[in-house]
Formats: C-alpha cells, structure tokens, sequence
C-alpha cells in the first residue's frame, strides 16, 4: 500500500518551479556548449556586391561594407581570425577575380591562397535614404531624413564548397542628410559618415549581420574542414639582375607577385650543427613564372650574392 502523501499548494508550486528551473538550465548549458570555437577559424570577406540605389553606385558601397564586417569581426576577438583586407585584394586582383566572379565555385582557390577556412560572400540589397516629413517650430520647416540599410550573406566551407548557411542584418536610422558626392572617397568610419541617417543604419545592419555570421561559424564548428598550417616559402637567389634578382621558386610553390622576403647568407660557426643566418637585405616579388621569380631591391640591395636564401614574411 502507497502512503499518500499531501502536497500543500505552495510546496507544490515550489516544486514545480525547481524542475522548470533545471530544465532550463540543462537546455541553456546544451545551447553554450554547442556555441563554442575550441579552434581558431580563419575568415575572408569578400568584397560585397551592390544592388542598392543606383546613385550609389560610384562609392564603392560593397567594398566599404566589407571593411567594416572586417573590422567588427576582428573587434570580436575570440577564435575566430580575419584574413587582412589588403592581403585578399591582391590575391584577388592577381587571380583576376573581380567582384561579381568570386563565388562558392572558386572558394577552394581562395580559400588556399589566403589560408581561409570560411569565406563570407555578400550582398548589400538596400542602401538608401528617404524623407520622413518634418514639423514647423515657430514658423520654421525642419525636416527629417531616415537611412535603411539591407545586407544578406552565404558563409562558404572553402575546402569542401559547402555553403554552411546565410545570414543577414538590417539597419535603420535618422540623422543628416549626405549628398552621393559627399561620401566620394569618405571613409565609412569617420564621424561625418556614422552620424548621418545612412551612417547609422549601415552600423546598425553591420552589427547585426556580423553577430549573425560569428553565431552561424559557431553553431557549425564540427562541420568546418581544417586546414594544414602553411609551410614556410623558402628558397635561393640563382642570379642577380639590374637592381634585383632571381630567386629558385615560383607559382608552383606559392609565390605570388607583391609579397616580400628577407635575404639572408648561412654562415657556418664552428660548434654549431645549423648554420646561421646574417641578414643580407629584402625583395619585393615583381614577376613570377611556374618555378621561378624575380624581385626587386627593397633594401641591402649591395649585400645581396647569388646563393643567399630568401624566406617570405
């Protein structure tokens, strides 16, 4: 025979509350531990293509975008990594992949060259600025102006080509008004810029677009493919030639036009088992064939000789 057992009203809501309580801790404790990076994961921001008002066209809209998700993300820290702006356009430009041309096809390419696991292809889909009406204080009309902006985004595995998922972020907000010409060659981080109506609504769609693609990177850590730490690029001067020389890798080996290396001559001391390295000077790569390439002098140029190593930085 089971004794009853009598629940008073409050004991029983206590209860209640308790196993409300830790239910929704283990469902929280789940959803934290499926939100963490143990990894660093390295992202690319591809420059963003424009679809907004037409008028702005000729700002270059996507590519300050981009900038500024760039600059939010690395402002996040964490685990997750930004490939530099600068780096990415010159691989861009050398691969002669334009905006428009770089998509989830041609990830793996980019992906290895800029050493990216993710690659963040966007679109700015609104980008504009309307009257809101005005009132009139003592006979004087004072106007309003509202800024709405729009952005989607695809997050690419660059290794396996698999689009992860989209994100987007919106943004609105009132301020001053700003002429297309005003903002010709204006950077999207200066006052002037965030404390008009479009100013406001693009860190507005930024801030919540870039919490959308760090949450996205998140909920897909065990789906992103690893990528094998770059070797070091290494190799020998084989000639000298008016104001630079040629060096024993090229493209085949990941040399790439823009990049730079340090000159060093090994000298051998007695004692030691490795050589040591004197510094000699740096290169500038100019022109690079399959298996060789030419760099100018940047310094130390008189120091040179055929035979020193060249190591990228």
């Amino acid at each position: 025979m089971f004794s009853s057992v009598n629940l008073k009203p409050v004991s029983l809501i206590f209860v209640l509350f308790t196993g409300i309580l830790i239910s929704t801790q283990s469902v929280c404790s789940m959803n934290v531990a499926g939100m963490t990076l143990d990894k660093p994961v390295t992202v690319a921001v591809i420059p963003l293509e424009f679809r907004g008002d037409r008028r702005w066209a000729r700002v270059d809209v996507g590519d300050k975008v981009s900038a500024l998700i760039t600059n939010r993300l690395v402002e996040m820290g964490g685990n997750i990594r930004v490939v530099e702006r600068e780096h990415l356009q010159s691989v861009l430009a050398e691969q002669n992949l334009g905006r428009g041309r770089v998509d989830p096809a041609t990830a793996a390419r980019i992906g290895q060259l800029v050493g990216a696991q993710i690659l963040v292809f966007g679109t700015v889909t609104r980008f504009e600025m309307t009257s809101t009406g005005g009132v009139r204080v003592r006979g004087i009309g004072v106007g309003a102006t509202r800024g709405r902006v729009g952005l989607t985004g695809r997050i690419v595995d660059s290794t396996s080509g698999v689009i992860l998922g989209s994100i987007e972020g919106d943004g609105s907000g009132t301020g001053a008004s700003v002429e297309v010409r005003d903002l010709e060659g204006v950077d999207f981080t200066a006052s002037e810029f965030m404390e008009s109506a479009i100013g406001r609504a693009t860190e507005g769609a930024v801030n919540e677009i870039t919490r959308n693609l760090k949450s996205l990177i998140e909920q897909n850590a065990d789906k992103i493919t690893a990528v094998e730490e770059p070797r070091a690029l290494s190799g020998k001067i084989i000639a000298l030639i008016d104001g630079g020389v040629v060096i024993d890798i090229g493209e085949d080996d990941g040399v790439r036009r823009e990049q730079f290396f340090e000159v060093s001559r090994l000298q051998y001391v007695e004692g030691l088992d490795e050589p040591v390295r004197i510094p000699a000077g740096e290169i500038r790569i100019v022109s690079v064939e399959k298996s060789a390439a030419v760099g100018m002098f940047e310094r130390g140029g008189d120091s040179i000789h055929v035979g020193d190593v060249v190591v990228k930085h």
